[in-house]
């Protein structure tokens, strides 16, 4: 059996069925950072991920057809994360999407959310402020806050870093590839 898992987005944000699959797994697969958020629950063998990939994908699905797998995802993994590429059951897992909704105490359902991790995405994030004129854009530090401007002048932009970390802040400017850009149409 597969179970896709999401270990939420910082330390103490497993849920407690989340916690309970991983101690029951025989392998757990995931990211070193995956991996060391969900360490102290992991009772089976550990499989760093380096890479991911269709070929990887079909190996875990191939194995976890004789033994209980896991795979952990960061956050959520149907935010941005494994979800969409594995065949297995998926348990959900705290996001930064939700941590920045609840700092910035806003509903799911009036904002639109945009992957701009190590792409471009302008013209997606100018289409959803015409639509919605709320959106939570999920950036990295190549995320070119000027181009915002390019878009429309009156948009009304925050940024949060490093949510539940020690080091989380609000701000103007980025400085952490674990960010999200909020803007608003105003």
């Amino acid at each position: 059996m597969l179970y896709i898992v999401g270990v939420g987005v910082a330390e103490g944000y497993l849920t407690e069925r989340a916690i309970r699959l991983i101690k029951e797994a025989e392998v757990v697969y995931g990211s070193k950072r995956a991996v060391e958020l969900a360490k102290k629950h992991i009772r089976g063998e550990i499989r760093v991920m380096t890479s991911f990939g269709e070929n990887i994908y079909r190996e875990i699905e191939n194995e976890a057809k004789d033994k209980r797998v896991v795979v952990l995802s960061t956050g959520d993994p149907m935010v941005s994360g494994l979800g969409r590429f594995l065949k297995g059951e998926i348990e959900p897992g705290i996001s930064s999407v939700q941590l920045a909704l609840a700092r910035l105490k806003l509903d799911l359902t009036d904002v639109v959310i945009v992957d701009s991790h190590a792409r471009e995405s302008y013209e997606e994030i100018k289409k959803a402020l015409k639509i919605r004129r709320k959106v939570l854009v999920l950036a990295d530090r190549n995320f070119d806050l000027k181009k915002i401007d390019e878009i429309d002048e009156k948009v009304k932009i925050i940024v949060l870093e490093n949510l539940g970390l020690d080091n989380e802040k609000i701000s103007d400017e980025i400085t952490s590839d674990r960010t999200i850009v909020y803007l608003e149409l105003i």
